[in-house]
């Protein structure tokens, strides 16, 4: 019987056509994720650094001379009203040791005495000094200069108010006046602005004592009042020279209520409007300073602020304020663009990476046809046999 010859070992040979089995992600892959890599560490994170670092410093750099812009403001307004009040007081002063002022206030209180208002002798030292008291008043700007004897009563008014013969004590007690007569006898004092009846307004007294120097003897003869003039002051911190469009300068007293008026309110807010605000709490209680708050309107607001001691006892805040918005309009510009600017990079980055692996792909894959067609191919290993 005849056996059969063992069928030859065939030996299967790989198909050119066949796929490699896969093996995980392909090298031009990786290399892509290699190339973003490189960018993130390498450009965008040191790019987001620097670009925070530059918005923190042109932040603080416009806040920083903003401020010292308002503190500059609130600092020469301070000087100007502390240097208005010691004229006032000046003035008071010569006007109460004046010999001419004496003599006449003397005449005026001796034809008082003797037949008030309407005698003869009034009308006369009326006739002869009555225009001398008034021009005084208007040279010291001066609202109102009134002269009135040791018991209270008002010999002279500068511009004739209603006020003129009544007597302080009894006509107006517990008032602004009342209060300027009974410190004015014992020296040169400013008082507050306060609410007063008869001028249906505001009102600030300056006192001084009339002194008639007789034989060597200082005899007090009577109070000289001088009536500061309300809207001078409030003229003087409505001056907005540097302040932009929001700005303003303003005074609040220790009750918290407006002593200058508001560039933001129509009517007058002097003792109407209350400010109890950061800035008006710390400069009454004595501090200076400037901070981002917001203000009587709540609104946003660069602060700057300051006592002012206008008499002993008597403490003003000082605030010099512009709204943030205005303030810091070309920082949040400048900070805006910054911001814009990163996030169109960060498309284009990625951009140029692509295009960077493409590039790289492209020259490889020309590399490996050039190399294949040289003979430089890699051939795969050639197969082995059964196995014993």
């Amino acid at each position: 019987m005849e056996q059969e010859s063992p069928t030859p070992h065939r030996i299967k040979t790989p198909a050119t056509h066949e796929k490699p089995p896969h093996r995980g992600p392909e090298k031009g892959h990786g290399l892509f994720y290699y190339l973003l890599l490189l960018c993130f560490f390498g450009s965008i994170i040191p790019y987001l650094i620097v670009t925070s670092v530059t918005c923190n410093a042109v932040k603080g750099s416009f806040r920083k001379e903003m401020f010292n812009h308002l503190i500059s403001v609130r600092d020469i307004k301070k000087q100007a009203l502390e240097n208005y009040f010691r004229d006032k007081k000046a003035d008071a002063y010569a006007l109460s040791t004046s010999p001419l002022i004496v003599r006449v206030a003397a005449t005026y209180i001796n034809a008082f005495k003797q037949g008030g208002m309407e005698g003869n002798l009034y009308k006369e030292a009326d006739i002869n000094y009555g225009r001398v008291v008034e021009e005084f008043c208007t040279a010291h700007e001066y609202y109102d200069i009134l002269i009135v004897d040791m018991a209270g009563n008002i010999v002279v008014s500068a511009k004739d108010f209603p006020i003129q013969g009544k007597n302080i004590l009894t006509a107006y007690p517990d008032t602004p006046i009342a209060e300027a007569f009974i410190r004015g006898k014992s020296g040169v004092t400013t008082g507050d602005m306060k609410w007063h009846e008869p001028y249906k307004g505001p009102a600030i007294f300056i006192s001084s004592p009339l002194i008639m120097k007789m034989a060597g003897e200082k005899t007090p003869l009577g109070v000289l009042i001088g009536h500061v003039n309300p809207l001078r002051i409030s003229e003087m911190m409505l001056q907005r020279a540097g302040l932009g469009e929001t700005g303003e300068t303003y005074l609040v007293g220790q009750d918290f209520l407006m002593r200058s008026d508001s560039r933001f309110v129509q009517e007058s807010a002097v003792l109407k409007n209350r400010v109890e605000t950061t800035a008006s709490r710390d400069a009454l209680a004595g501090q200076s300073n400037c901070k981002l708050i917001r203000d009587y309107r709540n609104k946003k607001v660069l602060s700057a602020y300051t006592p002012v001691e206008i008499s002993e006892g008597i403490r003003w805040a000082l605030i010099a304020e512009i709204d943030k918005s205005e303030a810091l309009n070309l920082e949040d510009t400048i900070t805006t663009r910054i911001v814009y600017l990163t996030a169109a990079l960060l498309p284009l980055w990625g951009l140029i990476v692509f295009v960077f692996y493409r590039l790289v792909k492209s020259w490889h894959l020309h590399e490996v046809a050039r190399h294949a067609m040289a003979g430089h191919h890699p051939i795969a290993p050639p197969p082995q046999g059964p196995k014993a």
